[in-house]
């Protein structure tokens, strides 16, 4: 079989075994895999009574047909459930070496069940997965446990999806860590494996990845790589990473300050990439067989007052919009310094410093005092208390019981009409970038499958717009690209939305696949080279439906509605008050109106029509 292992493993923890299945060829051909195959495997194995910290809530990994080959950006990896933070699923991507390791050793997915009587950890290795006892890993944060396991297993070489302290404590804003710095599973899969008693995945494989057109391969990402080299954002993402973007958003007034009260940050000049790039930065660095060296290796002095110095990796845009501009912080090695904890804790890097930023306008305005804060004062700027409320959320200490579960948790702990402060849609919190400056960002807040997150639809018609050939393969106008305009983006967000799940289930990254290579016309003669299978253009775009139209499904079982597809007070009565935004909220309706229409949902129960069930192999479900 070319492209794929060929097997997924069944890891029951509760009865010690692991069962080894072949991929079934039906699987492949309407899903791909990666993301596809997760949202299949989580309808046929949830009910909506199914907790989600319940041993019954599986949790999957999974990669593509490109893992672990030389096609660009080659290294991601996919992991999902169902989310305590939502109470919807959630599944999530991430980079680094270990999803290639993973399929090296053999296994296009391992779906994780049950519950183990004690910590424990998997070692997947060529073939292989052996369940260990991780009785000694249990409390050590993400850099001491693939410290301590690459020492005790005697190889520098072994990869580490691990959790920290928050999943060990179940916070719902805990992810899943790879690489000490790559996170996925937003809405708190680090949750669901802590539950499980799951502390690590080690994976290490040498066996390499069958391709059906070796040659094929070989040209095709010589001439895609440097298509995408031609792009506008190559060369941006490839010196700045995205550390370069808190000048655009504040440009546009879109940058979301002090819990989004404002869209500009006075101080945003004290933590921008030119700060980072001159003061802390070491070198940019890449993913797996990714030609993007998007992030980037760092360093912060050490003090008497602050501790050791750190070294970490990964900063981006939310680095300094999250623990930052939304915090209200202005100095950048504390900003740092949050991101490097947040990452040890094993904590999501938009939604635990968006709870921290809700909760000191809480403390603002006196839904919460000192007594509440144990005598900490949640003043806007002080990093020292950003970095303290966070520890505290990953530990579940204090005023940390409540903010560990996320703001919508607070809101509703709280009340005294603290809900006006949340900028959440289904329970999970966006980036700090403001929907009321970017309305296409806004709707796919609203109608992401996974509660608000940027990367479901990853539009980018603000951002440099689309040209027009791609507006013609969307069906919509140029007129699209306008910043504060509406027409066009309930389509547009839409088919990104189609796009983008397509590309979760070959496994390519949101920054190489962010215009060209994202489209199928594009990409299908690598897959066809990879995989030996041919398929259509029109057969990629259904796949990327059908997985939309699918998460549409389990959501709609497991309780969401079609008024969840909604943003929050602030967003849609609360204008802006300054810079290129002023006056300007998020119109939400026409743009939802025209979104549906295009998906053929209905704007009452949200339900696909009978006829797109069919149309895209559904229907049966």
């Amino acid at each position: 079989m070319y492209g794929y292992m060929g097997k997924y493993a069944i890891v029951d923890l509760t009865k010690k075994e692991v069962k080894i299945k072949n991929l079934e060829e039906t699987l492949i051909q309407e899903y791909i895999g990666g993301r596809g195959f997760i949202i299949r495997w989580l309808y046929d194995m949830l009910d909506k009574k199914t907790d989600p910290l319940s041993p019954e809530n599986p949790l999957i990994f999974a990669v593509g047909p490109w893992t672990g080959t030389m096609a660009p950006s080659s290294g991601r990896w996919i992991v999902g459930g169902l989310a305590p933070q939502t109470g919807i699923h959630s599944i999530g991507i991430g980079g680094g070496q270990w999803g290639a390791h993973m399929k090296w050793a053999g296994f296009d997915a391992i779906i994780i069940k049950g519950k183990a009587d004690g910590p424990v950890f998997l070692l997947v290795e060529n073939n292989k997965i052996e369940i260990h006892p991780a009785d000694k890993y249990w409390g050590m944060d993400n850099n001491q446990l693939e410290s301590a396991i690459r020492s005790d297993l005697g190889n520098p070489d072994y990869h580490v999806a691990g959790i920290g302290p928050a999943g060990e404590n179940l916070s719902h804003m805990a992810t899943v860590i790879v690489d000490r710095t790559r996170s996925a599973g937003r809405g708190g899969m680090g949750a669901v494996m802590g539950s499980k008693l799951l502390k690590a995945i080690v994976a290490y494989g040498t066996q390499g990845v069958k391709v059906a057109d070796p040659q094929g391969v070989i040209d095709l990402t010589i001439d895609l790589t440097a298509r995408l080299m031609d792009e506008p954002h190559y060369k941006t993402y490839s010196y700045w990473g995205t550390t370069r973007f808190l000048e655009r958003y504040t440009e546009h007034g879109g940058l979301m300050t002090r819990n989004a009260q404002k869209g500009i940050f006075d101080n945003w000049r004290k933590i921008d990439g030119n700060v980072y790039l001159d003061q802390f930065r070491i070198k940019q660095t890449a993913c797996f067989a990714c030609p993007i060296p998007c992030s980037s290796y760092y360093t912060v002095e050490g003090s008497e007052k602050l501790g050791p110095a750190i070294f970490g990796e990964s900063v981006s845009a939310s680095t300094l919009k999250e623990p930052g501009a939304r915090c209200g912080v202005s100095d950048m090695g504390l900003v740092l310094r949050s991101h490097a904890a947040i990452d040890r804790y094993g904590l999501d890097l938009i939604s635990a410093p968006a709870t921290v930023a809700f909760a000191m306008e809480a403390y603002e305005y006196g839904v919460i005092t000192d007594r509440d804060t144990g005598g900490v004062p949640l003043t806007w700027g002080n990093g020292h208390v950003v970095l303290e409320m966070l520890r505290r959320a990953a530990f579940g200490e204090g005023l940390g019981k409540v903010l560990m579960h996320g703001s919508r948790h607070c809101a509703r702990t709280w009340g005294k009409g603290s809900e006006r402060f949340l900028s959440d849609s289904k329970g999970l919190e966006p980036p700090a970038t403001d929907a009321r400056a970017y309305p296409s960002w806004a709707l796919g807040y609203a109608t992401s499958s996974r509660g608000a997150c940027h990367m479901r639809a990853y539009s980018v018609v603000e951002f440099g717009g689309v040209n027009e050939v791609q507006a013609e393969r969307m069906g919509v106008s140029m007129e699209v690209n306008e910043r504060l305009g509406w027409k066009g983006k309930g389509r547009s967000v839409a088919v990104f939305e189609d796009l983008r799940s397509l590309g979760d289930c070959l496994t390519i990254c949101r920054f190489v696949g962010r215009n060209e290579l994202a489209f199928p016309e594009n990409i299908v003669d690598l897959y066809t080279a990879v995989t030996g299978r041919t398929v259509t253009v029109k057969e990629l775009y259904d796949v990327g439906e059908r997985i939309t139209n699918l998460e549409r499904l389990i959501n709609l079982r497991q309780g969401m509605k079609a008024t969840d597809d909604d943003l929050p007070v602030r967003f849609l009565e609360e204008p802006l008050t300054e810079g290129a935004s002023a006056g300007k909220v998020v119109p939400l309706e026409p743009m939802l109106i025209e979104y549906y229409q295009t998906r053929d949902w209905d704007r009452g129960d949200g339900k696909p029509s009978t006829e797109r069930l069919k149309s895209l192999k559904l229907q049966n479900l």
